[in-house]
């Protein structure tokens, strides 16, 4: 424990990954495709690795976070900002505490409706971060994410015998139809996170660097090992999709208990009931976790823009509790009155994110590559040229998305 202690952002980054890429999206792909999204999923994981390591070196280089970047960029720079935080709070926070509340209703069969559980969930996730703050969340989340993951390979290895048996192949030839190409530009949006996650990581490594010593060789290793923990449980949903769900009558489910029952279902089977108590506390455990993550980083965002932006002091009046609530607020909102279709939600939580990628990439590279960074410190030309390659892409599915969505 020692040993992990030194480490933190790396498992809040994976803890934050998750919730909608992994256990939604993932076991999706698997479920409609085999494995044949798998490469899709491993060039994704590569092109957004850059934006996430130019934001860790930023961080840990100069001691500030993205959004004094951001703010010395320039309003534009600002605006992405402020866009990526409002999707965030109205979307990307439901989406999470819908999936948590699902769970929760799954496993303890709560007679409650689920965006009414997604509110409160929000609510009770909140108070407890208003008393504690990055030390509570980063001691909760690695703990749960370590627990989690463990499971999840233990029913992976299970479950890799299975692909391809009971008549069932592995790949599906890949028709690129309208409904393929949006599920995987919604897929791309959050797989293995958003890129927006690459400033709340900027914001942890900043944190991190006032509770302990925290150097840039050890925070780039931080990342590189939730960065592959990450993808590793990608594709281990992928597989556990594949082997149980894919060319089978199952039906995709509807709502989120029920696709967390359905999940809860695949697993069992695969390991037996046996694993259901250990399944359910893990289940619980890293979909709270992720909300954790969220509900912690975005406020602290704005806390800290909103500083930049006024030139205000360390001393004065801490906006973090503030900015939490409106989260909590602008999240209800969305939950009470604007909640359909769960997967069609979830998808487009998806695609507004990659929308914005191509922006949050630009402007971490201008970042990252900006005076600030000392000259010793300055990224490498291999990493500049793959996130030169990774905006481009970017811009391709966003244009792609676009034409799909409204022509």
């Amino acid at each position: 424990m020692k040993g992990l202690a030194r480490f933190g952002p790396g498992l809040m980054m994976a803890a934050t990954a998750v919730g909608v890429s992994h256990l939604v999206h993932a076991t999706r792909a698997g479920a409609g495709y085999g494995l044949s999204l798998a490469v899709i999923v491993i060039v994704i994981v590569l092109l957004k690795y850059p934006a996430f390591r130019f934001a860790v070196e930023y961080a840990s280089v100069t001691g500030n976070s993205l959004v004094h970047a951001y703010v010395r960029q320039g309003r534009i720079a600002v605006g992405w900002l402020l866009i990526t935080m409002l999707i965030e709070i109205l979307v990307g926070t439901s989406v999470l505490s819908l999936i948590t509340a699902g769970v929760l209703i799954s496993v303890f069969d709560l007679p409650v409706s689920a965006s009414v559980a997604a509110v409160i969930v929000a609510m009770l996730t909140a108070a407890i971060l208003l008393n504690g703050r990055y030390e509570k969340a980063e001691g909760i989340v690695k703990f749960l994410v370590v627990a989690f993951s463990l499971t999840t390979l233990m029913v992976t290895a299970i479950a890799v015998p299975e692909l391809g048996t009971a008549g069932r192949g592995v790949l599906s030839p890949l028709e690129l139809d309208r409904t393929t190409i949006n599920f995987m530009v919604a897929m791309t949006g959050y797989m293995p996170l958003p890129l927006a996650v690459a400033v709340f990581h900027s914001i942890w490594v900043r944190e991190k660097k006032k509770i302990c010593d925290y150097p840039v060789s050890r925070a780039v290793l931080d990342l590189n090992i939730g960065w592959c923990l990450t993808a590793i449980l990608a594709l281990s949903f992928m597989v556990i999709g594949a082997a149980v769900l894919y060319q089978s009558e199952v039906a995709m489910p509807d709502s989120a208990p029920a696709f967390a029952a359905m999940l809860f279902a695949v697993f069992t089977g695969l390991a037996g009931d046996w694993i259901y108590p250990v399944l359910a506390a893990g289940g619980v455990a890293v979909v709270w976790s992720t909300l954790v993550a969220i509900l912690d980083a975005v406020p602290r965002i704005l806390d800290r823009l909103w500083r930049e932006m006024g030139a205000r002091e360390e001393s004065v009046t801490n906006y973090y509790p503030r900015f939490l609530v409106l989260q909590v607020v602008g999240a209800s909102f969305v939950l009470t009155f604007l909640l359909g279709d769960f997967a069609a939600f979830v998808d487009i939580s998806a695609s507004l994110t990659f929308l914005i990628a191509p922006a949050i990439a630009f402007y971490n590279y201008r970042a990252v590559t900006s005076p600030e960074v000392a000259a010793e410190f300055r990224t490498s030309m291999v990493l500049v040229r793959w996130n030169q390659l990774s905006i481009v892409a970017f811009v391709l599915f966003a244009i792609t998305f676009a034409v799909l969505r409204f022509w």
